[in-house]
């Protein structure tokens, strides 16, 4: 028998190769949906840690050869789109690098049929035209092998996204038990975006002071060591602002402390929507509010406070908690005064690393207190340490 006539033996499917995902940044972005705290990092690694392990656990359940997590723009649903293209935040099998930030419509094909109904589906014959026939890989010989199954991708209450596994490992199409896997599977899925995203809420809630939602004074110092490192490191600029409201007794004495609190929320509302996009602000204690302004020479940063000044010298302020019947009483003018520091204009070279946080911020300090016996409501820059 001639043994170079016989076929081949059928060789198993390689291994399906690593989970990649898109950058941190960008599933932070698919994740917004259910972040708050837009002032804290915009990534976490707990978030591509979770998709790994979600793709790589379906993958046991349901042994494939490929499979994608696909998710919706949630910035398009809040803006009115009603069919949002759906893109791959995480995929593994060949040709999954190409796969990777791939955009398809959520509203045709295999995956429209999941994302809209929120059931799992599956199916052996994706018609030619459906936009999920690029995720089966080609094989050797013959076009690929349109052996499909999926489930929706549920955070909270809402379907985001899907997640797809292509051609059955085993051979031969999926099967009914396969679907009941994934669909048990799925509330794992959905478990474990949510304790990632509850994980990252957490931390960024101890790190925000629950009053005015700006940092507090705790994680202000540590983004104050970080900030001197890398201008340390980088050579760049950088300052900071410190600043007091004046007569906020008065406010409290006269309206209460209610309307006091009401005022702290409305000041910081202001500084967040005034200051420098890369500002790090934060509530120091009371009604003092501190700023590191990364990148910032002194003559931009006197720029910055006496906007942020003005801001609140402008504002109307009304009292919120007035006698039912009565017409809403005016704050009193509530102002600022503000001082200047720059870590390259008034800090005296050498010295550790704690110093050189706890003379900055002295230089800042003081600054303020002296605008505050020049006359109140206005800006001051710090004396360089000798």
């Amino acid at each position: 028998m001639d043994l170079a006539s016989q076929p081949a033996p059928a060789q198993p499917p390689a291994e399906p190769g690593p989970v990649l995902t898109v950058s941190p940044e960008e599933i932070s972005r698919f994740f917004v949906r259910v972040r708050r705290d837009q002032e804290t990092e915009r990534w976490d690694v707990r978030l591509d840690g979770a998709l790994r392990e979600i793709l790589e656990r379906a993958n046991e359940f349901v042994p494939s050869e490929s499979g994608g997590i696909l998710l919706d723009d949630p910035r398009a649903k809040l803006a009115g789109v009603r069919t949002p293209r759906l893109t791959f935040i995480a995929v593994y099998g060949p040709g999954s690098a190409q796969l990777l930030g791939m955009r398809i419509p959520s509203d045709r094909g295999f995956v429209g049929q999941i994302y809209r109904s929120g059931s799992p589906y599956r199916t052996d014959n994706l018609t030619p035209d459906d936009p999920l026939i690029v995720t089966v890989p080609p094989r050797p010989s013959g076009p690929p092998i349109g052996s499909i199954i999926g489930v929706p991708v549920i955070v909270g209450e809402s379907i985001c996204g899907v997640l797809q596994l292509a051609n059955r490992r085993s051979g031969g199409p999926y099967t009914v038990r396969d679907n009941e896997l994934l669909r048990i599977f799925a509330a794992y899925m959905s478990s474990s975006i949510q304790n990632a995203l509850d994980a990252i809420r957490a931390r960024a809630l101890a790190r925000l002071d629950h009053l005015t939602g700006l940092f507090n004074s705790r994680y202000f110092h540590i983004r104050l060591q970080d900030e001197i490192v890398r201008a340390d490191r980088d050579g760049t600029e950088l300052s900071m602002l410190f600043l007091d409201l004046d007569n906020f007794k008065l406010v409290n004495d006269r309206f209460g402390h209610m309307a006091g609190s009401w005022t702290l929320r409305e000041v910081a509302r202001l500084l967040a929507e005034n200051a420098p996009p890369a500002t790090v602000l934060a509530r120091y204690g009371g009604d003092e509010f501190v700023a590191i302004l990364p990148g910032t020479g002194l003559q931009r940063a006197v720029q910055t406070a006496e906007l942020l000044r003005r801001v609140i010298a402008d504002a109307t302020l009304f009292d919120v908690e007035s006698e039912p019947g009565q017409p809403a009483q005016m704050l009193p003018g509530v102002r600022a005064s503000l001082g200047v520091a720059s870590y390259r204009d008034h800090l005296a070279p050498g010295g550790n690393q704690r110093r050189r946080e706890n003379v900055f911020l002295r230089l800042a300090d003081s600054a303020m207190y002296r605008a505050k016996a020049n006359g109140r409501n206005r800006v001051e820059v710090a004396e360089g340490e000798e």
